[in-house]
C-alpha cells in the first residue's frame, strides 16, 4: 500500500484528534492514548501508570507495531514486558479509515497490567501453598486414620488382657478352695497322729507340712488376688485413656478432613483468580 502524505487532515481522523481525551476517559483504568496519521504521532495522552516520555512529533519507523497496524489495515495487539518500561503493560492499535475508505491512520491504547500480574503472582502463590497445605493435611489425615485404628487394636488387646485377668481369677478362686480342702485334710491328719501316739509321729510331721503348704498356698492366693486387682484397676484406667484418645483422634480426622475441603475450595478459588488475571 502506498502511503501519501495529505497537507490537509481527513476528517475521520480528525474526529479522532478532536476526541482523545473523550477516547481514554471511556477507559477505567488509566490508559495511555495516540493517534498518529501515517508518518508521525499527532496526539499522544500519557497515562500515570506508565513510566513513557511524550512521543508526539516522532515519525514512525517500518517494523514498529503501530505501522503494521496502518500498512496491514488490521487491529495488532502486543504485550510488553516489564524489563522495557519497568512496568509491564498491553497495548492495542487499530488502523483509522478515512472518509475515502483508505487507511489514514491509527489509534492505540494502551494500559497497564502490573495489578494484574501482582494479582496473577499472588494467586499462583497461593495456589501453590494450598496445594502444599492441601497435601499436608492429606499427609496428617493418613497419619490420624492409622492412629486411630492403632488405638482400635489397643482396645481390643486391653479388652483380651481383662478377659485373661478375670479368667485367672477364676483359676485362683479354684486354688483357694483346694488350699481350704487341704488345710481341713492336714488338721484331720494331725488329730489322727495324736490319737495314734509314738506310731504316728511320722504321719504327725506329714499333717503338719500338708498343714503349712495349706496356709502357704491360701496366702499366695490373697497376695496374687490383690495384684489382679490392681492390674485390672490399671487395665480400666488404661481403656478409659484409650477410649478418650480414640474419641480424640476421630474429632481430629473429622477437623481434618474439613480442613482439607475447605482449602481445596481456596485452590480452585485461587485457580479462578490466576484464570481471572490472565484473561484481563
Amino acid at each position: 500500500m502506498n502511503i501519501e502524505n495529505n497537507k490537509e487532515i481527513d476528517n475521520t481522523l480528525q474526529f479522532f484528534l478532536n476526541n482523545a481525551s473523550t477516547i481514554k476517559a471511556l477507559f477505567s483504568e488509566d490508559v495511555d492514548v495516540t493517534v498518529t496519521d501515517c508518518e508521525k504521532v499527532l496526539k499522544h495522552l500519557l497515562s500515570e501508570d506508565i513510566p513513557v516520555s511524550s512521543s508526539e512529533g516522532r515519525i514512525l519507523e517500518n517494523g514498529e507495531p503501530i505501522i503494521n497496524a496502518i500498512q496491514g489495515n488490521q487491529r495488532v495487539a502486543m504485550d510488553i514486558p516489564e524489563n522495557l518500561y519497568g512496568v509491564p503493560f498491553t497495548a492495542v492499535m487499530v488502523p483509522i479509515v478515512g472518509e475515502t475508505g483508505e487507511v489514514v491512520g491509527a489509534i492505540a491504547a494502551s494500559k497497564s497490567t502490573n495489578r494484574q500480574q501482582k494479582l496473577k503472582g499472588v494467586a499462583e502463590k497461593f495456589a501453590a501453598s494450598s496445594q502444599e497445605i492441601s497435601a499436608s493435611t492429606e499427609e496428617l489425615a493418613g497419619s490420624a486414620s492409622e492412629f486411630s485404628q492403632y488405638m482400635e487394636q489397643l482396645a481390643e488387646a486391653q479388652n483380651d488382657m481383662r478377659e485373661q485377668v478375670e479368667s485367672t481369677s477364676k483359676i485362683l478362686e479354684m486354688i483357694d478352695g483346694v488350699a481350704k480342702n487341704t488345710r481341713v485334710l492336714g488338721f484331720n491328719a494331725g488329730i489322727e497322729a495324736a490319737r495314734s501316739g509314738e506310731h504316728g509321729r511320722g504321719f504327725s510331721v506329714v499333717a503338719k507340712e500338708i498343714t503349712r503348704l495349706a496356709n502357704e498356698s491360701a496366702n499366695s492366693v490373697i497376695e496374687i488376688q490383690q495384684l489382679l486387682e490392681d492390674l485390672n484397676q490399671k487395665v480400666e484406667n488404661v481403656a478409659s485413656i484409650i477410649k478418650n484418645t480414640v474419641q480424640i483422634s476421630t474429632n481430629q480426622t473429622t477437623s481434618i478432613e474439613e480442613i482439607s475441603r475447605s482449602i481445596q475450595h481456596l485452590t480452585e478459588g485461587a485457580e479462578v483468580i490466576e484464570e481471572m488475571a490472565q484473561e484481563i
